[in-house]
């Protein structure tokens, strides 16, 4: 095993060339189905499946390409994981699955929600991507920085930066995900790693949702910290805060709420755990969700 995590992890086919690396914890009413953020691993839950395993049944994945999930020369975009989620959760059976999405995890989830509602009962979108819009020559401009090498995740340099601007307060959390990430990384073909953070990150700047959020039925909920450094580009909008687009897409989706954490940072699941599995928790068992 190339990295201990914290719960036993499984596998599962979803085409006989991709296998999901899973953990699966708990039962209850609800399926809560976790999803991570860029070139990341299903750890970055261990907290909320460790408290909501208590009531519910939690699912953490790998994507594909990431983690102990199966590599290969996947189009690694928004709606290729998209895709593989959504055929996880029906050959898996899942029912009354609540989405739960951190950073790129949260486009995804809102492309299922999109395509597959009948999948879902519920939204929650943890410091999500998707909910901020890029004007047409803003992605140019981003998709050149791209070009040009100045990609995170693509070394360990890169990855390690990401990791810690992650965090509003450096701690051992990050130090754990970095030295996992690394060693996955290493253990690994690293031109495929480069190319599927490429592809993931120019996946999340042409597949944009923003636009179709008002079709979204499901009961959603949003989360930020507060002191998120990652989500909005404040290079490119630097008017936006975490706040506003949290605030802008709860108006646009109609079964919508939002809560901002204090003092908290990109990853806030793990700066915040309690207070976010408390915010979690409250939603899932409210029959109303819109609000908390």
């Amino acid at each position: 095993m190339l990295v201990k995590y914290p719960f036993p992890h499984h596998q599962f086919a979803i085409h006989q060339d991709i296998h999901i690396a899973y953990m699966d914890e708990g039962s209850g009413p609800q399926t809560i189905l976790f999803i991570h953020g860029l070139a990341n691993y299903a750890p970055v839950w261990k907290y909320q499946i460790a408290e909501l395993r208590k009531t519910n049944r939690c699912i953490a994945i790998d994507l594909p390409g990431n983690g102990y999930s199966s590599r290969g020369e996947y189009p690694y975009t928004m709606f290729f994981y998209a895709e593989c989620v959504a055929r996880f959760i029906e050959k898996m059976e899942l029912k009354n699955v609540v989405l739960t999405g951190h950073s790129m995890g949260g486009q995804i989830a809102l492309i299922i929600a999109l395509r597959y509602p009948h999948l879902l009962d519920k939204l929650v979108l943890v410091a999500p991507a998707g909910l901020e819009y890029f004007a047409s020559h803003e992605v140019m401009m981003m998709n050149g920085m791209l070009s040009i090498g100045n990609l995170f995740y693509a070394d360990e340099f890169h990855l390690e930066s990401a990791i810690r601007q992650s965090f509003f307060n450096t701690q051992n959390e990050s130090a754990t995900i970095i030295d996992d990430l690394k060693t996955i990384m290493n253990a690994h073909n690293m031109k495929q790693w480069r190319d599927m953070s490429l592809s993931s990150i120019k996946g999340m700047l042409n597949e944009q949702v923003q636009q179709y959020l008002p079709n979204i039925t499901l009961p959603t909920l949003i989360v930020f910290g507060q002191k998120d450094a990652m989500i909005p580009n404040t290079l490119i909008h630097f008017g936006e805060t975490p706040e506003s687009i949290a605030k802008k897409a709860a108006e646009l989706i109609p079964n919508a709420s939002y809560k901002m954490i204090a003092q908290a940072g990109h990853f806030v699941q793990l700066e915040k755990a309690d207070e976010v599995n408390s915010i979690i928790l409250s939603f899932v068992n409210k029959p109303e969700a819109a609000s908390i």
